[in-house]
């Protein structure tokens, strides 16, 4: 699993009738990229692949009697959060 190593904005996107939350966050993530790919040839300098950490978009949702993510926490509190959630990240092209 990536590490979140800085999370840049949390939003809340909507809230159902039902008080279900949808949130998305923009976080830095390690290994999210490849770096530099793979050599086998010749074989003193062979390496596997490097990833590197790149800007990263993710979208959860919290049921209405779930926690909410510690908006005013520290980075930490907020990396601690996400992690458990075991999010999806997408390389955020745009950046």
């Amino acid at each position: 699993m990536p590490e979140i190593l800085t999370v840049n904005y949390i939003n809340l996107d909507d809230v159902e009738p039902d008080g279900t939350s949808h949130w998305s966050v923009r976080a830095t993530v390690s290994d999210a990229v490849l770096a530099i790919p793979a050599r086998c040839y010749p074989a003193d300098i062979a390496h596997p692949d490097e990833y590197g950490a790149a800007e990263c978009v993710s979208y959860f949702q919290l049921e209405a009697d779930d926690t909410p993510p510690p908006i005013s926490g520290t980075n930490r509190d907020l990396t601690d959060f996400l992690e458990a959630l075991d999010l999806d990240w997408n390389v955020d092209d745009d950046v």
